[in-house]
């Protein structure tokens, strides 16, 4: 029979909370069997106020109570609870996130925004099924929450850059609050402040993205959905003008009365509305119905190999490394061969050393990201290196895999372990780190010179003994050298030795 598992997918929102709960097996996917929303605005305190009152944190907790009785109800026991921007942004979060463990029980984590857009991606790639399809002729990704607005850029289905803008629909009613002006007014001060920020972004980040078609998210894409009496995916880009035009001439209220939305839902549709339009005329545009707890859904199926989206996430990452570290003129093959490197070293070694499928991709952004440095200057190349990582962040790694990946630069060699980074990782952190950083270290000596003279590695573990066999055309000499000198940090942390043969 058929293994079946019930698992509970948990947002604590910025304007609700909101739970399904979904069926999931290897036979039939993905089913949702269940679902219950409340509405409850943690944004519009958090963002005004910078904390979250314990009157709120009372609502909170009684509504994670009912959602834990359906929950019980269906027997589930597998579950995941996420909160995102309101509770990330809110100075007493530890405290929420205690208190909502010991009325409910629940266990809840506070995503970063870049794991938040990345759960969104990944709901994208399980309810549209054209959506390798749509990527693949470039497409703009453009998710505008209650708290932010992200915009992704895929090329030839490759991610390449992910950015953050402070323009989430709710935060920007909140900023304009003290305006108390006519519809008019008020929409197009919200219009000079939108595209204030996104000039300002644009001539930082977007540099011309090449994309056919636009995929829209978004905390009010329902409600728009509404408005427009859409039940498809795709949309005509002008009716969207259309929908704004007729906010702005009928003011706010009589436009909630017609569609049945409250006024703050009004100007919030409005101000969602004013950041898709820039990037949407004469674009194939494509507003799915999806949630965020679809995401969080697809990151449990992952992780328990129950099913999975056709799209490999993990290139998305990796690509987007490839493009910020680009922008410090990396030299990419090298970067590109490290990488393979590194890889290649990795699976001899994972089993017998407890190393993880999660380690391999911190070591390959690493790989990615290990010649930045040099953009800064040619020495403390490893220090510049850490710096440029710890500053900026990738779609889809948390803060403390973005930590990881910059310590495993900065101790790159064994070096930079006398420095207040080093000592104030635990124990178990450090070892994991020097692991990394060793074999970053003896990958990036194959490739020293930076002319790919060795083309290809075959890498084997025997007798406590890492045995790696170049193959190449070119004089290695460079690369035996540098090779021997990487090779003594590798055999003080793994406790083996390293060697390096031509084939």
């Amino acid at each position: 029979m058929a293994k079946i598992t019930l698992f509970a997918a948990i947002d604590i929102g910025s304007s609700q909370l909101s739970m399904k709960i979904f069926q999931l097996s290897k036979e039939s996917g993905i089913t949702v069997i269940d679902s219950c929303q409340s509405n409850l605005s943690i944004g519009k305190e958090a963002y005004n106020t910078g904390k979250i009152s314990y009157e709120l944190t009372n609502e909170i907790c009684s509504c994670l109570e009912s959602f834990k009785r359906v929950m019980n109800e269906y027997g589930v026991t597998e579950y995941i609870c996420y909160a995102t921007s309101a509770v990330r942004e809110a100075e007493n979060s530890e405290y929420i996130r205690d208190q909502i463990l010991i009325r409910t029980g629940l266990k809840m984590g506070i995503v970063s925004n870049e794991e938040e857009i990345f759960l969104h991606h990944k709901a994208l790639a399980l309810n549209m099924k054209k959506f390798d399809d749509i990527i693949a002729g470039g497409a703009l990704i453009i998710d505008v929450s209650a708290g932010g607005a992200q915009i992704s850029s895929y090329e030839g289905s490759e991610l390449k850059f992910s950015q953050d803008l402070p323009l989430g629909s709710m935060r920007m009613i909140e900023i304009m609050s003290g305006v108390n002006n006519s519809t008019i007014e008020f929409s197009e001060l919200v219009k000079k402040h939108i595209n204030n920020m996104l000039d300002l972004y644009k001539g930082n980040v977007f540099t011309d993205p090449s994309y056919e078609s636009v995929i829209i998210t978004g905390s009010q894409s329902d409600n728009i959905r509404s408005a427009l009496g859409v039940k498809k995916d795709m949309i005509k880009a002008e009716k969207f003008e259309e929908l704004y035009n007729e906010i702005v001439e009928s003011g706010f209220y009589e436009f909630g009365d017609k569609y049945g939305f409250t006024y703050e839902d009004s100007r919030r549709i409005m101000a969602s509305l004013l950041l898709y339009i820039p990037f949407i005329k004469g674009k194939k545009l494509y507003m799915p119905s999806v949630e965020f707890t679809d995401g969080i859904c697809v990151e449990y199926a992952e992780k328990t190999k129950f099913t999975h989206t056709k799209h490999i996430f993990t290139n998305d990452i990796l690509s987007s490394a490839m493009y910020y570290a680009g922008r410090y003129n990396i030299n990419k093959a090298h970067a590109q061969k490290t990488m393979e490197y590194c890889s290649e070293i990795f699976k001899a070694l994972s089993k017998k050393f407890g190393l993880s499928k999660y380690d391999e991709l911190i070591l390959k952004v690493a790989a990615i990201y290990a010649d930045t440095g040099m953009y800064i200057d040619i020495n403390d190349i490893c220090r510049h290196s850490y710096n440029i990582k710890i500053s900026s962040k990738l779609l889809g790694l948390s803060n403390r895999e973005n930590d990881m990946i910059a310590y495993v630069l900065l101790f790159k060699n064994g070096i930079n372990k006398e420095t207040e980074e080093y000592r104030y990782l635990s124990k178990s952190r450090r070892l994991r780190i020097s692991k990394l950083s060793s074999i970053l270290s003896i990958a990036t000596a194959l490739d020293c010179e930076y002319r790919q003279n060795i083309k290809s590695i075959r890498v084997a573990l025997k007798n406590d003994e890492l045995t790696i066999t170049a193959t190449a055309d070119n004089d290695i000499t460079m690369e035996q050298w540098q090779f021997s000198e990487s090779a003594r940090f590798f055999e003080e942390v793994f406790g083996i030795k390293a060697v390096l043969k031509r084939s």
